[in-house]
């Protein structure tokens, strides 16, 4: 089998290089085969991660047992519920590139021939993706799985029997308002999250898991199953056995990920109410790949599919449930006549070949199209004064009265100020919080809005005030929210230019959010102050390079950039 690594492998002339693998005990007979780069994202940091190290030596028993050699490296990862609410936020969008370069660099400096992509996290599923697009090698991904849900049937903010991490900080915001006490705090703390993995919930680390599912580049069922399940490690094994398959026919990632894989994948994420972040990941993915996609067109193929699972934030289920109800490929068999069954994926066969022994083993959590949790999409697409360039909320995690939404801002310069003043109650009913300076360069990093909208669902107030915002939010929000307002303050967007007082008008079912009665131009010519604070490091040159969040926030990597 000729492959790249033997250019580097064979000859006298490369004896150098057999002996520094030779060194670290690889064998002559081992040096022979495909050199497959396994790529783990283990951390003992980020507890969605701390799997990995069991399952990467799973995944090289299957590479052996195929005929392939592993080379292990290492990429960060760094976790969204630890970095949530401080400075530190502000890097975690910015790994996202980090960890493609980490790929792109590794790979073509040891000229390795495939790769196994581990990770479980936010960026990171995306920033391996994008990697592995870039290199475009053999490749397949599999994620460490996601945590078992917390158990808690009295004061379940959630309806249900099940919590997760992002209960934690809602119950701050119930605590502060005295409807819990800090005896029944301190027991959600230490039992909402049981054990490993990724948050319960279908925040933006399991809605990326599910999404790089869909398009094909991990194997079927792999997304849902919990991290501390016997059936996640064999799946390690079976995803080794893969990329030796994908190896031998020479099937690539940009095979895969094609428009059309894309776009049901922007379906899929609207029937499970995924991630607003999936805007972001999957506009880069679109970008890496070559592929022509903007927000707009996203939004339009969103609001096509109605939302169908009644997960975590957006109902009472978690990935456990949906796990046990078939998963993924479930979701795609409710969804077939609106899917391409067409492409090929990294089992080697088509969308339509992988779903022919699906069943969906419970139609309450994984619902048809004629019975849906909601009418509307999972994701939203908004236009107008104050978001020329488009802003995204998530109708499925919104109360229905608070679709259509007016009220007076609120302004605060960053997250910081916000927090304070919604702990110090200064936030009232009927208002719309806008939260600015947050955005890819503003921020700098794009930060999530999570904790105040959390407080403010906490206090009583997620459907009586709206939170919009030039950043971000968690997958795990619900509440009354708007993010990712483009042009953002830094880029001179209308945004900038809002006062405390103004009319402000969401309207998710006509697509809309405006100021009203106001003259932005006119606030334009008398100029704004700028916030912005002076960066060092890697934020410096993110902030000088990265895209608008209305262009998922790349950094651009060709000539012929966004």
């Amino acid at each position: 089998m000729g492959t790249r690594s033997q250019d580097i492998l064979k000859g006298p002339e490369w004896a150098n290089v057999r002996a520094l693998y030779k060194s670290g005990g690889y064998s002559e007979e081992e040096l022979k085969k495909p050199l497959i780069g396994v790529v783990s994202a283990f951390s003992e940091v980020c507890p969605g991660h701390t799997a990995l190290k069991q399952l990467t030596v799973r995944v090289k028993d299957g590479i052996y047992a195929a005929g392939g050699t592993p080379v292990e490296f290492a990429t960060i990862g760094a976790c969204d519920g630890v970095a949530m609410g401080h400075a530190g936020m502000k890097y975690v969008l910015p790994t996202r590139e980090m960890i493609a370069n980490d790929i792109e660099a590794m790979v073509e400096a040891h000229r390795l021939d495939g790769l196994v992509l581990l990770g479980s996290c936010d960026k990171i599923v995306p920033g391996m993706l994008l990697g592995a697009l870039r290199v475009n090698l053999p490749s397949i991904f599999i994620n460490g799985g996601p945590t078992l849900p917390g158990r808690m049937t009295e004061k379940n903010p959630y309806g249900g029997n099940s919590i997760d991490h992002s209960v934690i900080q809602q119950s701050e915001g119930a605590l502060k308002a005295g409807e819990i006490t800090q005896e029944e705090f301190d027991w959600i703390e230490n039992n909402a999250v049981p054990t490993i993995g990724s948050c319960a919930m279908l925040g933006t680390a399991n809605t990326m898991c599910c999404l790089a599912e869909v398009m094909g580049m991990a194997l079927p069922e792999c997304a849902a199953i919990p991290a501390v399940y016997s059936r996640r490690m064999s799946m390690g094994f079976e995803t080794g056995l893969a990329v030796m398959e994908l190896i031998r026919r020479d099937i690539k990632p940009k095979d895969i990920i094609t428009k059309a894989a894309i776009c049901n994948a922007i379906k899929v994420n609207s029937a499970i109410g995924g991630s607003t972040n999936a805007v972001l990941h999957l506009l880069a993915i679109a970008y890496e790949a070559e592929i022509d996609l903007d927000i707009f067109s996203f939004g339009e193929i969103s609001m096509s599919i109605p939302h169908l699972v009644p997960m975590i934030p957006a109902g009472s289920y978690t990935l456990l449930d949906f796990y046990e109800a078939g998963g993924i490929p479930a979701m795609m068999l409710e969804l077939k006549s609106k899917l391409d069954l067409s492409g090929i994926t990294c089992t080697g066969d088509t969308v339509e070949e992988n779903l022919k022994k699906v069943k969906n083993k419970d139609k309450d959590i994984i619902r048809p199209l004629d019975n849906p949790v909601h009418t509307c999409g999972g994701i939203a697409i908004l236009r107008g004064n104050l978001a020329p360039d488009g802003a995204v909320t998530k109708p499925s995690a919104i109360p229905e009265e608070a679709h259509v939404f007016e009220g007076s801002a609120r302004i605060y310069e960053s997250e910081q100020d916000a927090l304070a003043g919604i702990r110090a109650h200064q936030v009232k009913e009927g208002e719309v919080v806008v939260i600015r300076n947050e955005g890819p360069k503003g921020g700098p990093g794009m930060p999530e809005m999570y904790k105040a909208m959390k407080l403010l669902v906490g206090m009583g107030l997620g459907s009586k005030v709206c939170l919009i915002t030039d950043g971000r939010f968690s997958g795990s929000n619900n509440g009354c929210f708007v993010g990712h307002i483009c042009p953002e303050a830094l880029d001179d967007g209308p945004i900038a230019y809002l006062r405390d007082g103004d009319r402000i008008a969401i309207d998710i079912k006509k697509g809309t959010i405006d100021v009203l009665s106001v003259d932005l131009e006119a606030r334009r010519k008398e100029g704004k102050s700028d916030k912005r604070e002076a960066v060092r490091g890697c934020l410096y040159q993110y902030r000088k390079n990265v895209e608008s969040a209305s262009k998922g926030a790349v950094i651009p990597t060709r000539e012929d950039s966004v």
